[in-house]
């Protein structure tokens, strides 16, 4: 099987056990360092219960350091930016914590219910200034279609996966695998996420970790290691707050509400 993100040979990097009886077979890319599982035909049952696993305790915690963090960097480094779509955003969490900091964010996920952010759904041929994609490539089997959909819609992509580490990093030995749940089957190198971005003909940044970030004009990474500490996002998003739009939203709802209960009974 050739590499899904810059076509080069791949050779067998380990198996594991997923979801307690299914085994994994993973392929390492020898081009650009990209792992992926080779058949995983386990992802509707692993999907069969919810989109998002039990196990991770931490969406709560992550979603408050990058509501700081994205409002920071739309505040200090994109203030042009005003129509945002969060994709794959889950339960809307993040998505109804940014509007509550004043930025117009819309929510799309195919495979989760909306919660937080009803009444702020996306269509998906809409254009943005920018998206957000938060632990979703992580989950794609094919991950470059996904990526061309973002491009397309918006010039700015920020968005989150844990690199793979240098050394140690073979199924058995990495957490990001994640095989009791069986939902992470895509892992990405600096390089290969920058032939992502070569592919796009856009310019690639990260924080070296965990925030990335594919846009059409060159970014210092130093932007992204910046907020990439919890207390300077937060710092920085408070210094250059918006009003927030929760009030408003709610307003709006109400009228939309109002006006569905006015309609004549069908």
């Amino acid at each position: 099987m050739n590499c899904k993100l810059c076509g080069g040979d791949t050779e067998p990097f380990g198996e594991a056990i997923v979801l307690g009886r299914y085994t994994a077979r993973y392929l390492r890319c020898s081009a650009c360092g990209y792992v992926a599982v080779e058949n995983p035909h386990w992802l509707a049952e692993a999907y069969a219960e919810h989109a998002i696993t039990a196990l991770d305790t931490g969406i709560v915690m992550r979603n408050t350091w990058l509501a700081d963090a994205v409002s920071a960097l739309i505040g200090w480094r994109f203030r042009e930016v005003r129509r945002t779509l969060d994709y794959g955003g889950g339960t809307g969490l993040f998505a109804r914590m940014m509007r509550d900091r004043g930025h117009d964010f819309r929510w799309q996920d195919p495979y989760s219910e909306n919660l937080f952010a009803r009444g702020f759904g996306a269509e998906s041929d809409q254009s943005f200034d920018l998206v957000t994609c938060f632990e979703v490539i992580e989950h794609l089997p094919e991950p470059m279609p996904v990526f061309e959909e973002l491009a397309a819609r918006a010039p700015i992509m920020i968005f989150s996966t844990e690199l793979m580490p240098a050394e140690h990093n073979r199924p058995g030995q990495w957490h990001y695998y994640a095989p009791d749940c069986g939902h992470h089957v895509s892992f990405y190198t600096l390089a290969s996420l920058r032939g992502v971005a070569q592919r796009l003909g856009r310019h690639f940044a990260s924080d070296d970790r965990m925030l990335h970030l594919i846009a059409t004009q060159p970014v210092d990474p130093r932007w992204l290691r910046f907020v990439a500490k919890h207390r300077r996002a937060r710092l920085a998003a408070r210094l250059r707050r918006r009003r927030p739009l929760t009030w408003l939203d709610a307003d709006a709802l109400g009228q939309q509400l109002r006006e569905s209960q006015s309609r004549p009974a069908p």
